[in-house]
């Protein structure tokens, strides 16, 4: 399982400005306007797909896992996650563990 992040803003790499005048710009890395994708992969399908319009952390983690992968899941699985902090959370692993599931 993983997620992926859709920005409606993006990065510029150049800009414009006049002969003898510096191209200034402002970003905004808190990423507000950001939509999150969460899902998992099983044998090339993809399954368990939901979004969020908000940053993920682990509260957001553990409403997908309990209400969108684990009912998905028909049999005992290991999830393979990345090492994003919020991953290694026991209010993750609890749930998954119960019903079976390892986390690798």
């Amino acid at each position: 399982m993983d997620k992926s992040d859709f920005e409606a803003e993006t990065i510029r790499p150049y800009g414009y400005a006049l002969i003898g005048k510096p191209c200034i710009d402002g970003y905004n890395w808190q990423a507000k306007k950001r939509t999150n994708v969460i899902g998992a992969l099983y044998e090339k399908g993809l399954f368990a797909l939901d979004y969020f319009e908000t940053n993920i952390n682990s509260t957001i983690l553990y409403y997908w896992c309990k209400h969108t992968l684990i009912p998905s899941l028909k049999t005992k699985c290991v999830i393979v996650m990345d090492n994003a902090r919020f991953h290694k959370s026991k209010c993750i692993q609890k749930p998954l563990n119960r019903h079976g599931h390892r986390i690798l």
